[in-house]
């Protein structure tokens, strides 16, 4: 039997396993896999979280050893992806929206670099997600998050993962309700915004000596500034419903992915 620092062969296989799968989740998870978080910090995290969870999960013995155990990471790292990908729709919901108000607007020929995911984004757009952000963790829904990383190690144990045919049924259905998001959140703005241009429309016929272009774009930002201060608590109140859905499709995600 094989004794390293004090743990046994089954015993350090596990806490691998459990180390993998932990980690992944927080490189991927929304707001944990911020690059303002230190790479330090997060490796640090999911050492004491792994650390906690090893003392609960049932060890496992690998009888091929080195292969086995390669294999079983390689699983423990695709879980992890998946479900962080999944949990991370709802952020991008969230963040699309916002960026659709910007090209009704005009703002988005105006593009700034999203700290977290190091791409171009519209202003309102990386607006929208910094107070989703805030909503997450004023509304402790990050919890959510860490709860259903212990309790994935129930629904999918170590040390391998199955694809279920479902899986993509569920990956369609969650791409379809980060759509409603963007509906629900951008449709107040888009629609007001849509009623200016038709009554730009109707002055241009009823007035052609009138520069509609001159007076359109103004007007156009004017009414999307108002009306997204208006529906911006909508925000608040639809927020935390939002951010419940994640544990139900991480839980649904997971049940695809069973052992």
């Amino acid at each position: 039997m094989v004794d390293l620092f004090g743990l046994s062969a089954a015993q350090f296989e596990t806490f691998i396993l459990v180390f993998l799968r932990v980690t992944t989740m927080l490189y991927v998870f929304p707001i944990f896999s911020a690059p303002q978080i230190p790479t330090q910090v997060r490796f640090g995290f999911g050492l004491l979280v792994s650390y906690i969870l090893w003392r609960i999960v049932p060890p496992v013995h690998l009888s091929n050893g080195i292969y086995d155990l390669a294999l079983a990471g390689v699983s423990q790292v695709v879980l992890g992806m998946i479900v962080g990908f999944v949990a991370s729709l709802v952020f991008t919901g969230i963040q699309f929206a916002g960026e659709l108000i910007d090209l009704q607007i005009g703002f988005a020929i105006a593009n700034v670099i999203n700290p977290t995911t190091q791409q171009n984004v519209t202003i309102i757009g990386e607006f929208q997600l910094a107070i989703a952000t805030l909503i997450f963790l004023a509304t402790d829904s990050h919890y959510f998050l860490i709860q259903g990383m212990a309790g994935s190690f129930n629904l999918v144990p170590l040390p391998y993962i199955t694809l279920d045919p479902s899986l993509a049924g569920n990956v369609t259905l969650f791409f379809t309700q980060a759509f409603l998001i963007v509906f629900r959140i951008a449709a107040p703005v888009v629609a007001a915004l849509f009623l200016t241009n038709i009554a730009l429309a109707f002055m241009a016929r009823v007035a052609p000596q009138m520069n509609v272009f001159v007076i359109g774009l103004p007007l156009q930002i004017g009414v999307g500034l108002v009306m997204m201060a208006i529906s911006l608590p909508l925000l608040a109140t639809v927020g935390p419903e939002l951010f419940q859905t994640v544990a139900q499709q991480m839980d649904a995600v997971m049940r695809s992915l069973h052992g």
